[in-house]
């Protein structure tokens, strides 16, 4: 086998609590994590020399400062192997939009690099390394449902909720996770505890969505806002931002609902990605040794 190609999905938060700022200048978090069915696509070979990668968005670095680049250099270096790595990333997942696009990419290729390398890794020795490049790649191993804790590395799968649907909504603009830690305000923020969503019905887990780092995006940009009212308005049982936004979603108990509510906001301008939850393991067999 010399090359791979796996979708890579984005996911959403259920919960994000941020409990206080740590003594390394990371912020201690505990988050539920779930992924979505919203993919990018991402292609891995073996060939050349070095590590090449082409992104059909030019919003996405192209050498170093792509995650993905990263991912393959860490697992090439561990490897030990002469071989060239060429990673292609198509692109559905906008970027820096609090839908962990990239932190996908670099889990993928991490997965890909681990059978094509014959390296054997299995998941937690995956996610260590994931871990160094970015606190939201682990989930990806662990998905499609997740506790997250400490920095975000620490990771419980958890049984997927039954199946829902969530309309993403992004008004276009990125926001930087970075800038939202730094001036998250923890005396406006609302501690939700986000072990007790996990096992809840839809319209339970609709009704306890939390995210401690809306407080901060959506006093800069009112567009968050406004997303949460016009999904209410078309139907969703709940909405909130995902990450450090500035996609917002919204929840519903049918695939119709979901649907109508996107031909509904079409006339808003935004960016609209149905999609379902995911309740399988995300990359199965790939996880597996490939020997």
């Amino acid at each position: 086998m010399t090359g791979l190609t796996l979708p890579t999905p984005a996911k959403i938060n259920l919960c994000l609590s941020v409990l206080g700022k740590r003594s390394d200048g990371y912020h201690e978090v505990e988050m539920l994590m779930q992924a979505v069915g919203l993919y990018d696509l991402v292609t891995v070979r073996l060939s050349g020399s070095g590590i090449t990668i082409a992104c059909d968005s030019a919003a996405v670095p192209a050498g170093a400062g792509n995650i993905a680049y990263r991912a393959a250099r860490e697992m090439l270096d561990l490897s030990g192997r002469p071989s060239g790595i060429v990673v292609e990333i198509k692109k559905t997942i906008p970027v820096a939009a609090g839908l962990g696009g990239g932190s996908s990419n670099a889990a993928a290729v991490l997965v890909a690099c681990n059978r094509l390398l014959g390296i054997g890794l299995g998941r937690e020795q995956l996610a260590e390394i994931g871990t160094r490049l970015g606190m939201d790649v682990p989930f990806f191993l662990y998905g499609p449902t997740a506790l997250a804790r400490g920095r975000g590395e620490v990771l419980t799968s958890l049984p997927p909720p039954p199946k829902f649907w969530v309309l993403l909504v992004n008004p276009g603009f990125e926001t930087s996770t970075a800038w939202a830690y730094k001036n998250l305000n923890f005396g406006l923020t609302k501690k939700g505890d986000c072990t007790t969503i996990a096992g809840l019905n839809v319209s339970q887990i609709a009704a306890s969505l939390h995210n401690d780092l809306e407080t901060v995006t959506a006093a800069a940009h009112p567009a968050i806002k406004e997303m949460e009212q016009a999904l209410f308005e078309a139907g969703a049982l709940g909405a909130r931002m995902s990450g450090s936004g500035p996609t917002v979603f919204g929840i519903f108990d049918t695939d119709a609902g979901c649907r109508e509510a996107d031909q509904r906001l079409q006339k808003k301008g935004w960016r609209l990605y149905p999609a379902e939850t995911l309740t399988g393991p995300l990359y199965g067999d790939h996880l597996a040794p490939a020997f």
